[in-house]
Formats: C-alpha cells, structure tokens, sequence
C-alpha cells in the first residue's frame, strides 16, 4: 500500500521551513506583481488555445452552411432573404416604418410593398424558413464534426503537455515491478532449459522430462532454477552469489531460509552458519545434517588432524584460525604463532600423537623448555627458544587467545571431518550446520571461522562441474573472524559448484572485518544482490550503486514576463542529468519485507515484497552440553635449574644470536621480544 503523500497537497507544493534563516531575501518584484502577471499570462496563453476549437467549429458551420444554401435555395429566394435581412436592420434602426420598397416576387413580378410588412409576405417567409432549416441543420452537422475533434484535440493537448515534461531514459540501468522482472526471467528460463534438454536428453521432449523424478533429472545435468524474493534466478547464476544487505529484523533471514528450503526439495546440500539458532530450529534433522559447536550437545568430536596431513593444509588452518587484522596487515606476532602451530602438529603426527589433548598438552600449556625440545630442529626452533623467553611466550599467548576454543571441543563421540562430509554426498540434502550464541561468540569466534573455512576449500579440491553442489549461508558475515576462504570462493567456487549467500547489516561493520578493499572485493564479486532497508547512509549510498544510474533527458520550464505583452514567454528547455534510480534515503525508509532485487546478466532491477513465512520449529536451536569444561592438561615433569625463572621464561637477550637461526628479517631497532601491544 502506497504510503501518504509528505511531499504536495493536491496542487499545493509543500513549503520548506528554514528555522535558521536570518531575513527574507530581496527580489525584484513585489508578489502582486509576479502574481498578476503570471495569471495575465497563463490566461492568454490559455485562451489562444481554448479558442482553435471554437475557430474550427465555426469554420466548419461556414462551410456546411454554403454548401446547404446553395444546394437548397433558388436566386429569387435569396433575393426575398436578403430584403427581410434589410428590413429587420430598418426597423432595428427604428426608420420611417411606411417606406415603399419594390419587392420581387418568384414570378418575376415586381410589387411594391411597405418595408415593415416585407417578413409577413408569405413568399419572403417560406424563403427564410428554408434558410433557417438550413442554418439547423448545419450547426448540428458541424456540432457532429467540431466536439469529437474538440474533445481530441484537448485530450491530446494535455497529453502532450504532460509527455513533454515527463523524464525520458536515454541510457543505463532500468527499474521494474517483481511481476514484470519475474516474467522475462521465467521466458529466458524456458528458454535456456528447452536448449539444454535438447542437448542432454536429445531423445525426450520438454513433458517427458519434467515428468522424470528429481534425482534422475539431477543427474543428467538438468538444471532447477532457485528463486529469490519470488523472482526465479536467471539460468543458472545462483553460482554467481548473492549478497542480502539490510538492517535488523528487514527480512534476510526469511529470505535465507525459504532459499534453505528449496535447497531441501532440490536435494542440494548447505553449510549454513547460524548465529541465532533460527535456521537448526526450522531445518535440523539428526538423520542427515551435522551441528559443529563446541558448546552444543549434538557436537560430534572434531579434530584438527581429521582435515589435515601436511605443511599446506595446517597453513590454511593456521591461517583462519590466527587471523591478521581486517586492514590486510600481518603482523609479526601472528605469522610466528602460525608456524608454531604449523610445526606443533606435523610434530604431533610423527609422534603418533595426533590429538586435541596432546596439542593442548604439549603446545598450549607444556613448559616453554618442553615445547622448544619438541620443535628442536625445526623452523619454530627460534621462536621457542629460552633465550628469547619473553617472545616465546608472547607468541605463544598469541596462539593460546585465539585457539582456545580448541580446548572445549567434545571428546568421546562419534567423529567427524568437515573434509569427508564435504566430499562424500551419500546423504543428499544434508545441512552443516556451524552455529554459537552471542555469549559465546568470542570464545568460539576463531573455531567457527576455522570450520567455515574448512568447508569452502574443501570444495574447491572437487572435480570441476556446472551444477550446483553446496550453498555457503553466512547470515552476519562479519561476526566471524576475516576469512580468506570467503574472498577465494567468491571468485573460484562458482566452477565448483558453490553458491556463497551473504548476509550484512552494513558497510562499516564488513569493513572493520575486511578492510575497505576486502569489503568492496566480496560485495563486488557476490553479483545477485537483495537490498532492504538500511540503517546508516554510507550503506545505502552503496545500495543506491548497486541499483544503478541511469542518464535521464527532462525539461525545464520557466516564465518570463514585463510590462509589454511582447515580454511575456514560457520557456521549455531540455537537459540531461545521471542520476541513481533508487535514493539513499529512499533504502533507508523502506519498510521491513519490502526491498529492491539486483540480478546479474543484464536484468533490470526491480522493487520487491517478501513474504513472511512462520517455519515450525523441528529441532531445540540450542541445547548446552553437560560438564562444559576445558581438557585437563598434564604439565610434563621438569627437572630444571630453580635458577631458570619460571620453567625458562628467562629475560631474553638484546637482537643477538637468536635471530641467527633463520630470523634476521625481524632484526631492528625496536625490541622485537616485547608482547605485542
């Protein structure tokens, strides 16, 4: 329903106060003056209008008149026409009444007659009598000609008044109803799925196939489009990725989930990452989807070593686990904590010690002289050494801040590997769940963008394909740490088979994650975007962009008016302006469920409405596991010197010989052993 009109009243423009005025402005004429002129204008202008259907009209009565009289009256009736004509101007003018005039009759013959009694001769009034049928009857004739063309000519006189002011699109982007976006997808669609019918299935026509089961149709390679906001996505670009940008409580979660629920029916499988428990409660099924939360009861055991065996793909855990900050820097003080987790664990698995309990007990907690023996030999071996004590233990501080959710991961249950689950689809439509609560966000922020991560590089090991493998639904993106996966997959999972789903509140929390150029990276790669109402002006300016501008051609009218009537003019002039299709304050008023649907390949956008839709919940969002407790630890004895202060958190040396070991471009000026700041 259209909102109240804030802007006019009828014909009345709304007035603009400025409370901060100081004084009126001077003008060059009094209001009387500009008034009057203008209405002395406008009404001229006006009436030389008006008056050409009545010029017509009379032309038209003129010409059907002649035609009559000369078709139906003989010379002599036009002569006793005329002598009544003259003598009603002689008694009009009030002359002698007795005045003898000579009066022709049809005969020829010519009498004389008093000029008052010239209409009663009955040869004079059954000439003027036929005139006067003629006179009627033309200005009926010309009445049925002159008003319908009248009536046109004003109809299209206004139309064309308004068509000249109305703005002209010259160029760019385009902005529709859903309805008319829907009906031009839905024809491509067809389109597109008649020619790969009959590329795939040659033998079988359009019935024959939509009559197939799922399952076989999937497996042909015929593909089922999605459809977001009730728009179908045109052929094949869900793989393109969708960015949903709005404020709280706007609508991406319903939008989320009815996308969740057409990925149940199509029987693809999803990663979903849940911070609320809104997605678990409406879709969780223990038969076939996984919930990965440290904190949850259903939490399977999950270890590092389960998706990992060497350098490479402990790096890229290491690196989502031990994020750099979201301006790209990487500091020192995080690299060095990589790669002592790096080296900690292919130590761990040559050991045979693959385990939680064992990273946590010979890395995490272990005495710092324990930890450099273990990694003796190593390119961790620096770092752990007792003669930078100081550092080590910063960067081990490092380490253990940001992996200590690793210490509360379930042990005992059934296992599991984000790796294998990825890679083995022998449970279709089955959903990996990530999620956390708030309160528990900050300890499990690094474990949550850690699995995510996981996730999406794992799918990029698969063989190429077209089809659409797995949905990526990252609802608050920006709650997790910055993860490099997301900026990869965002450019390389489409030809993979991964569809990403982005959900924003703003600009500015995106770009406290990933820096202004990563924010810009993911919403320029995620190409399909639903844009609801926002909350801050810098969002919806990009919002705006994202619309599109177009370049409009409008008309300027103007007056000009002066003494003489030789001054006065309307003026029409054309100009031409870009401008966006969608103001920024327009996003930022939008009622909730009611947004804007940008597609990829040369769509117009269009205005949409969602439609809310209660899904019953299935499942507890949220069920808190018993005895949550972190793995208990056992320090290894040691049988150091009590001189060696706290197990060798010694004193470290100036820049010396422990940079010799491998470390010399960390040399400088500054202490390179203090904490980080």
């Amino acid at each position: 329903m259209a909102g109240p009109d804030t802007w006019s009243d009828r014909a009345r423009p709304g007035k603009l106060q400025h409370h901060s005025a100081r004084g009126t402005m001077p003008r060059n004429a009094g209001d009387f003056t500009r008034g009057s002129q203008l209405i002395t204008h406008e009404f001229l202008m006006w009436f030389a209008s008006a008056r050409l259907p009545f010029m017509v009209w009379f032309s038209t009565f003129l010409l059907v008149l002649s035609v009559a009289l000369a078709l139906r009256l003989h010379e002599h009736e036009v002569q006793m026409i005329l002598m009544r004509i003259y003598a009603a101007g002689w008694g009009f003018m009030e002359f002698n009444p007795g005045k003898v005039i000579n009066l022709t009759l049809p005969s020829g013959e010519v009498i004389p007659a008093p000029i008052s009694m010239v209409a009663s001769h009955p040869d004079v009034a059954i000439a003027w009598n036929r005139m006067m049928r003629a006179v009627w009857g033309s200005l009926f004739i010309s009445l049925f000609l002159a008003v319908p063309l009248a009536i046109w000519f004003v109809d299209f006189s206004k139309r064309r008044g308004k068509s000249i002011l109305e703005e002209r699109h010259q160029r760019g982007a385009m902005l529709v109803d859903g309805v008319e976006l829907a009906a031009v997808i839905n024809a491509h669609n067809r389109a597109a799925l008649d020619q790969e019918i009959a590329e795939r299935l040659p033998d079988m026509s359009f019935d024959e196939v939509m009559a197939m089961p799922l399952a076989p149709r999937k497996a042909a390679g015929i593909h089922h489009a999605y459809s977001l906001a009730g728009v179908a996505f045109p052929w094949r670009t869900e793989q393109s990725h969708t960015m949903m940008i709005g404020s709280t409580g706007t609508g991406k979660t319903t939008q989320m989930r009815a996308l969740i629920a057409q990925m149940r029916v199509r029987r693809d499988r999803a990663v979903v990452f849940d911070l609320t428990g809104a997605y678990v409660e409406a879709f969780y099924n223990p038969q076939t989807d996984v919930i990965l939360n440290p904190m949850d009861e259903r939490c399977p055991s999950w270890s590092v070593f389960g998706e990992a065996k060497n350098h490479a793909d402990f790096t890229g855990i290491a690196a989502a686990l031990l994020p750099a900050d979201g301006g790209g820097a990487e500091p020192f003080w995080m690299l060095a904590a990589r790669t002592l987790f790096v080296e900690t664990c292919i130590k761990l698995i040559k050991d045979g010690q693959a385990t939680n309990q064992a990273l946590a007990s010979r890395l995490m907690m272990a005495d710092l002289k324990e930890v450099h023996k273990m990694l003796e030999n190593t390119v961790a071996d620096p770092l752990t050494a007792p003669e930078a004590a100081k550092m080590a233990e910063s960067i081990r501080a490092v380490f253990n801040t940001n992996a200590q959710a690793l210490r509360f991961l379930p042990e005992g249950k059934e296992p599991f590997s984000i790796q294998a689950w990825i890679c083995n689809d022998d449970k279709p439509g089955s959903i990996l769940f990530i999620t956390s609560s708030h309160n528990e966000l900050v300890l499990n922020r690094a474990l949550l963008s850690l699995w995510m991560n996981l996730a999406v590089h794992t799918l990029m090991r698969l063989p190429r394909t077209r089809s659409l493998r797995t949905w990526f639904f990252f609802d608050e993106v920006h709650a997790l740490h910055r993860l490099p996966a997301i900026e990869d997959g965002l450019q390389t999972a489409r030809g993979f088979g991964g569809a990403f789903v982005l959900g924003i509140h703003s600009f500015a929390k995106l770009s406290e994650t990933y820096g202004k150029e990563g924010a810009q990276n993911l919403s320029s790669l995620a190409r399909t975007k639903l844009i609801l109402a926002a909350a801050d002006r810098d969002t919806a300016e990009h919002c705006s962009d994202y619309i599109g501008h177009r370049e409009v051609r409008m008309m300027d009218e103007a007056y000009s008016y002066g003494y003489s009537n030789i001054r006065d003019a309307a003026t029409i002039t054309p100009r031409s302006e870009v401008q966006p299709l969608v103001l920024p304050d327009d996003i930022m008023k939008l009622p909730s469920l009611r947004g804007f649907l940008v597609f990829p390949e040369g769509f117009d956008a269009a205005r949409i409405k969602l439609t809310y839709k209660d899904y019953p919940a299935v499942a507890e969002g949220y069920i808190l596991r018993e005895n949550v407790e972190p793995i208990e630890f056992a320090k290894p004895a040691s049988d150091d010197d009590a001189d060696e202060e706290g197990g060798g958190r010694e004193p470290a040396r100036a820049c010396g010989s422990w940079m010799l070991k491998g470390w010399m471009f960390f040399c400088g000026n500054r202490d390179q052993t203090a904490p980080p700041e």
